[in-house]
């Protein structure tokens, strides 16, 4: 029997063109310079929180759907000089997944996004996934190919074959937020603070926690951008993990690059306490380049941002 992979991110892959930092929007009709080149970058959540654990130096396979076209040419490529697996990557007819993500200079965003190939992928692309050690399920409500007892049921045959699961959700623009038959099947489920509110219809992190829990929810971690992260686990308790302070240029894909630290660190070993700041601090660093991976620390880099931060 062939030794499990170490880790399998499932999730969607895009073309990013990140532009700004910007002051504002541009009115109809005018045009408006920007000090940084637009160009591709690596994006989409299952592609950027993989290139991220690649970089803590964990072996990642990306599971997902990109076309047959030159920028599914260009994120394969780029994929794989950041060391991430391809081989799961499927290519269809439809155009590659891309976004323009417009960056204000205060790190805010908003995103034209063209979903493409990711809504290809289907149960079936997934009935024959390898055994990993770990499994993480991104962007669950932006793969529309994709029933939510669908992604149960992947994430419980994982489990029954000794992986560890994790689950986070992106926002769902159609509002239904069914997560039925997920979490029950998901050791960590992740979402931040807007997220986990539609979910649950609470307002509090603590009620928010205890919601998702009582919906099957073994450990929550409800990530609370600059303000850090709100951690409730079955061995844990509920407790808050707390920030670094940076001066942020752009959030995209800042949540990937936790999700990838937290389970680079719990995988090593690390007590969820520790791990969640771990992450905490790589999203923190995350947040200071524009792009989607653009920030996303090495592990000596991570460990070094820490230390100097106690000093």
């Amino acid at each position: 029997m062939k030794a499990p992979l170490e880790l399998v991110s499932v999730g969607n892959i895009v073309a990013d063109f990140p532009v700004g930092p910007l002051s504002g929007l541009p009115g109809w009709g005018t045009l408006v310079s920007v000090p940084q080149r637009i160009g591709p970058a690596i994006g989409g959540n299952g592609a950027i929180f993989a290139v991220a654990a690649a970089r803590l130096g964990m072996s990642c396979t990306l599971a997902g759907r990109v076309g047959r076209d030159f920028l599914g040419d260009w994120l394969i490529g780029r994929l794989q000089e950041e060391n991430v697996d391809t081989r799961l990557v499927k290519r269809g007819a439809k155009g590659t997944s891309s976004t323009i993500a417009l960056v204000h200079e205060k790190g805010e965003r908003a995103f034209l996004h063209y979903l493409g190939s990711s809504a290809s992928l289907k149960a079936g692309d997934l009935r024959t996934l390898p055994r990993c050690r770990w499994l993480h399920f991104s962007s669950m409500f932006l793969l529309p190919g994709l029933s939510s007892s669908a992604i149960g049921r992947v994430l419980e045959k994982a489990r029954k074959a000794g992986a560890r699961t994790s689950l986070d959700v992106a926002w769902d623009a159609k509002g239904r937020w069914d997560l039925d038959g997920c979490l029950e099947h998901a050791d960590y489920f992740l979402a931040n603070l807007d997220e986990a509110s539609a979910i649950t219809g609470e307002k509090g992190v603590r009620d928010m926690a205890r919601k998702l829990a009582g919906m099957g929810a073994r450990n929550v971690i409800l990530k609370m951008g600059a303000a850090g992260a709100f951690v409730s686990g079955e061995d844990c308790g509920g407790f808050e993990a707390s920030p670094f302070k940076v001066e942020p240029v752009d959030a995209t894909g800042a949540g990937d690059v936790f999700n990838a630290a937290l389970v680079w660190a719990l995988s090593r070993g690390m007590e969820l306490r520790k791990a969640a700041l771990l992450a905490n601090a790589a999203g923190a660093l995350k947040v200071t380049a524009v792009g989607g991976t653009a920030g996303a620390p090495t592990a000596a880099e991570l460990l070094d941002f820490i230390r100097k931060r106690k000093k």
